[in-house]
């Protein structure tokens, strides 16, 4: 079986690396002009500043691993040396802008592909904002348990680009397989594989890829059975003949009833392991962005997981 090996330009990469911590502000006339919010009025506060403005702020608090006072004071700051006679939202207001605010994770691309793309999913742990062990003895607070000290960011990507296409947030108790059909439902683009660990094989995963188009790049479990063998799936076998086809080579292909081989022969048969590479887009989010939730409030913290990606795409499209 030849193998292919996907060739990297190095020389390109090292450049990107170099230019991702150089500082270049540009603020174009258009943003410029869509400074100030001109959406529909409602009662209660002023809305002041547009969504772009406090998105950008969050992005550069998110890359920077800067505090909402700090951030107010760096923003403040550019405008300050480019001249620019503009008021800039202060941190109480870019905190409370931060609950309800929408992230268009791909403003920067075109959804308009022509061939079907290679999508892989996956999800990270992220640790939350919480305060010192000795600050709850002093006051008597109880210690968060296990699951409540970190939340699960899942993703999903374009194997080919690193884009991510889409993400939820969720509470580190919730299983993966749920998040999927949600997921895929944000793509827009024609799909012709979904890859994805274990946590997948599932009917109702499987039946949301087969729904797109695509190929399922998932491995059954290690004591899967035929659906035909299965009372409880023999209702979804429409959506299992891959995973039955999988569980069949593994089982003629294993050797003295050990798997391994076999697993690991259609894992690169079928293309299952371009799955990694959403690993590596799960390392850029917390080596550039950190794996820390700073903000106190879940909606808050679900925006600031969504500037992760959003920062993350914007730096592998530079």
């Amino acid at each position: 079986m030849k193998k292919h090996r996907k060739e990297r330009n190095w020389s390109q990469y090292n450049q990107k690396l170099k230019t991702i911590a150089r500082l270049e502000f540009f603020i174009s006339e258009e943003a410029i002009q869509g400074w100030h919010y001109e959406g529909k009025r409602l009662r209660g506060g002023k809305v002041i500043y547009s969504d772009h403005v406090i998105e950008v702020s969050l992005m550069m608090r998110e890359f920077y691993g800067l505090p909402y006072r700090q951030t107010q004071g760096f923003m403040a700051s550019i405008l300050t040396m480019m001249n620019l006679d503009l008021p800039m939202p202060d941190y109480t207001t870019l905190s409370r802008r931060a609950q309800k605010l929408t992230v268009n994770l791909r403003a920067r691309r075109s959804l308009n592909l022509k061939d079907p793309i290679v999508v892989a999913i996956d999800s990270t742990g992220l640790s939350v904002f919480s305060k010192t062990e000795w600050y709850r003895l002093k006051h008597g607070t109880k210690s968060l348990k296990g699951h409540e000290r970190w939340r699960k960011l899942h993703v999903a990507i374009n194997v080919k680009t690193g884009e991510i296409l889409s993400n939820e947030y969720t509470s580190s108790t919730v299983n993966d397989g749920e998040q999927l059909p949600s997921l895929l439902a944000a793509v827009d683009e024609d799909l012709s594989a979904v890859c994805g660990d274990m946590a997948y094989d599932t009917a109702r995963c499987r039946k949301a890829i087969q729904e797109r188009g695509g190929r399922q790049l998932i491995p059954p479990l290690r004591r899967a059975r035929l659906s035909h063998a299965n009372r409880s799936l023999k209702k979804h076998k429409e959506f299992l003949k891959e995973r039955d086809e999988a569980i069949l080579y593994i089982q003629h292909n294993s050797i003295n009833n050990d798997t391994a081989l076999a697993r690991q022969s259609w894992k690169e048969k079928s293309g299952y392991h371009a799955r990694s590479l959403v690993e590596t887009t799960m390392w850029q989010i917390k080596s550039h962005c950190s794996d820390r939730l700073a903000n106190k409030r879940e909606d808050t913290r679900a925006t600031q997981a969504t500037i992760k990606c959003k920062v993350i795409n914007l730096i592998n499209a530079a």
